[in-house]
């Protein structure tokens, strides 16, 4: 089974797919990190106004690099109601783009997850990269989870989606990266 960066984690793929498919995911995922992490920093540098990022794996690392995907995608689309919303006249309810991020973006939003997921492990010994199993009910079975003792698993790559699709509708500003990775952190505590 061939895999791309290019993915979203709201998705029941992989449920469907076989534990072999699904481990396979994992390894492909787990290998593909390091030079993932690799590009987007690099991508970041080359960014106008962003060269001077640090990127240390720091919590406040977070800030610039959420300001960054807010950058992007804002320039590319300033708004998701321009180019993603269409008038359903039968019921009056605006109808969204089930897919408002282009392959881009996905990509963009996979890498700065593992960036996100990376942070948490680096700066928290007790949590550690795993693959969520159990029910296939649960959200983010199969995929990649940040998990601790204790602690409900948290999937970065839904996380920085959900972020990166908040950017693109309007509803979510560049410092909420850090904001929700500060939030996660006071869980993570206690």
């Amino acid at each position: 089974m061939k895999f791309t960066i290019a993915y979203s984690p709201v998705t029941t793929a992989f449920v469907s797919m076989s534990d072999k498919d699904r481990d396979a995911f994992y390894e492909w995922f787990m290998l593909n990190k390091p030079y993932c992490l690799d590009e987007l920093i690099h991508t970041v540098w080359q960014t106008p106004g962003y060269e001077g990022w640090s990127a240390d794996f720091s919590p406040a690392s977070l800030g610039l690099l959420g300001e960054w995907l807010f950058f992007v995608i804002t320039t590319k689309h300033p708004t998701l109601k321009d180019d993603h919303v269409e008038e359903n006249f039968l019921s009056g309810v605006d109808k969204f783009d089930a897919d408002p991020l282009s392959d881009q973006e996905k990509s963009l939003a996979v890498m700065v997850g593992m960036y996100y997921g990376d942070v948490a492990v680096r700066n928290n010994p007790e949590l550690s990269w795993g693959q969520l199993r159990g029910s296939k009910k649960e959200a983010d079975y199969g995929q990649p989870v940040i998990s601790g003792p204790g602690l409900l698993p948290t999937n970065p790559v839904r996380v920085s989606n959900a972020f990166a699709c908040g950017i693109a509708d309007g509803s979510r500003s560049g410092s909420r990266l850090r904001e929700t990775y500060e939030h996660w952190m006071t869980l993570v505590k206690r």
